[in-house]
């Protein structure tokens, strides 16, 4: 099961922590797929983030008004199926300020945000 969520994500289990795929980058589509395939559930949740399913909503969301939510997380590796959180997301392509208003409700008690012109970007620690 572990060689299909590195195939999946197009990683693998690197220095960061001995356990777990980091991964960047990774689409709504991909990211369906992986609860779809059991890797993950809508509940599932790093700290104080968003659940999956709460990610996938807002990606959703995102998709309606035109833009693109990527996100970043972690896979674990070391259960017998492996259990994919979301640490962060990264949205592009958003042309109205409401929106803009919307993304920092959705990620409310992040670490890190960052809203400009070109991006929004929220990261749990």
């Amino acid at each position: 099961m572990t060689e299909n969520i590195e195939e999946l994500l197009g990683t693998t289990i690197t220095e960061y922590t001995p356990n777990a795929i980091k991964f960047s980058g990774l689409s709504l589509e991909t990211l369906q797929q992986i609860l779809q395939q059991g890797y993950t559930t809508p509940t599932a949740s790093f700290n104080a983030t968003p659940t999956v399913g709460s990610f996938i909503e807002f990606g959703q969301k995102c998709q309606k008004i035109g833009a693109t939510a990527t996100f970043d997380g972690i896979a674990f590796t070391d259960k017998q199926t492996p259990d994919l959180v979301v640490d962060a997301i990264t949205v592009i392509g958003v042309k109205d300020l409401d929106f803009a208003g919307e993304f920092v409700r959705f990620v409310r008690g992040c670490d890190e945000i960052e809203i400009n012109s070109q991006k929004l970007y929220a990261w749990w620690d």
